[in-house]
């Protein structure tokens, strides 16, 4: 299990916006909902614990009602510190969780954190494991400072020069495994080196002789500690909200090609959109009519290059010979593949799973496809089963699995009930 921990128990002092930064509102939405909402949407995460400042629990609990956060289960009391906030949460987990399941704990304030940076932080993290911290390279000159007080102070200056290719950049989220962290507290505070270092777990784990790994990171994943970045994380969510009006929103993307199978493509749709998901059916001919295999012309809802993908946790490839070609042949197609791969689902039936195994993307993993196709499938264990689920690809056999492939993405994005539900509905006894 992959538990992440939302650390939003500071109290923000240097923001001056006299509630805790975390809390304060952008374009009437708190900080702390902005920074949830990549953790509830990635297959990755399997639980979400905030570990909040007291006074704010209640509204924890109000802010998983009105955003329908259904991976938030946990809520706890914050620390004073950055430290003291992360014993609280492993305290917490501790009758809870396993000694190898994975945290991950992330800064409240930090909104901006992205899917692959999370995926790559598990990734890292079971691989040495132990842990894996979000790091960057620094790009920017630097010096040591004369004093410890800010820049700001003129009579602060700098004599020494730092080489900043020997520089990495730490930041959250910090990726460890439970017993790992744990045992490192225990001997820790048996120890009473906890209360000789800054209040941080790096900087415990420098002092304990710890070996840091490095996971992914990107320099735009900032935390909000002035009121000069929220202004900035401010024109990120209007960026993003125009980008969305001027696109197609939807949480699965079809994408659709002259030749692909009418009946695996718009079953899948059809019973997406009965389960209550926003569905688009996006061309990547560069026109919204798509021509099927049974020369039946169909209408996409706008071609790929008008859909936000940002906002979609699932893209699907319908199978058809030539419907597959021709979404071999599409850029944006192998773009969103690769991309959706880190930390998001993606889905193909028939022959479309080839175009999978061709980007690399089922190296090492389980798939089934079209048999007249397993030929393609190099790096993959190709299994003769109807629909095959390995992490978040799930790929189906053919025209004949096409509903049972459907019911499989409903339990993966709705549920179990929301699939049964839909069985009753339309008679299907199989």
């Amino acid at each position: 299990m992959n538990i992440a921990v939302i650390l939003a128990g500071g109290v923000g002092n240097r923001l001056g916006a006299g509630i805790p930064k975390q809390f304060v509102e952008i374009l009437g939405k708190p900080v702390l909902a902005y920074t949830i909402e990549p953790f509830e949407r990635h297959p990755d995460v399997d639980v979400v614990l905030v570990v909040c400042v007291k006074p704010y629990i209640d509204s924890i609990w109000a802010m998983k009602k009105k955003y329908g956060f259904e991976k938030l289960k946990w809520v706890t009391e914050g620390g004073a510190t950055f430290q003291e906030s992360v014993i609280n949460g492993i305290n917490y987990l501790s009758d809870k969780v396993s000694e190898d399941d994975t945290v991950l704990f992330h800064f409240g304030a930090s909104p901006f954190v992205k899917p692959d940076i999370i995926a790559d932080a598990i990734r890292v993290c079971k691989k040495n494991g132990t842990n894996a911290i979000s790091a960057t390279d620094y790009f920017l000159l630097s010096g040591v400072k004369k004093t410890t007080s800010s820049v700001s102070d003129p009579d602060n200056y700098t004599e020494e020069y730092i080489d900043r290719d020997t520089i990495a950049v730490m930041n959250t989220p910090h990726a460890f495994r439970y017993g790992f962290l744990a045992d490192m507290y225990r001997e820790a505070a048996k120890t009473g080196i906890i209360d000789t270092v800054e209040p941080h777990t790096t900087t415990l784990m420098y002092a304990m002789g710890k070996k840091i790994y490095f996971s992914k990171g990107r320099q735009d994943n900032i935390k909000i500690t002035t009121k000069d970045d929220l202004e900035i994380f401010e024109g990120y969510v209007l960026a993003q909200q125009r980008k969305s009006t001027a696109k197609t929103v939807g949480d699965v993307v079809v994408f659709l090609a002259d030749g692909f199978e009418e009946c695996e493509g718009l079953m899948v749709v059809d019973l997406l959109r009965r389960a209550g998901l926003k569905v688009v059916m996006a061309s990547v001919m560069g026109r919204r009519d798509v021509m099927s295999s049974r020369e039946i012309l169909i209408k996409a809802d706008c071609t790929a290059e008008n859909v936000d993908f940002d906002k979609a946790r699932m893209i699907f490839l319908p199978g058809g010979r030539t419907g597959t070609e021709n979404l071999r042949k599409s850029e944006i197609v192998k773009e969103k593949c690769k991309a959706f791969c880190v930390g998001r689902y993606v889905a193909a039936i028939c022959a479309a799973p080839s175009i999978l195994a061709l980007y690399g993307l089922l190296d090492g993993r389980k798939a089934t496809v079209h048999p007249d196709f397993k030929d393609a499938m190099a790096g993959a264990e190709v299994l003769d089963e109807s629909v095959v689920i390995d992490g978040n690809i799930i790929t189906g056999q053919g025209l004949g699995a096409t509903m049972d492939f459907a019911f499989e993405l409903i339990n993966i994005i709705v549920g179990k009930e929301m699939t049964a539900q839909i069985k009753k509905a339309i008679c299907y006894k199989h």
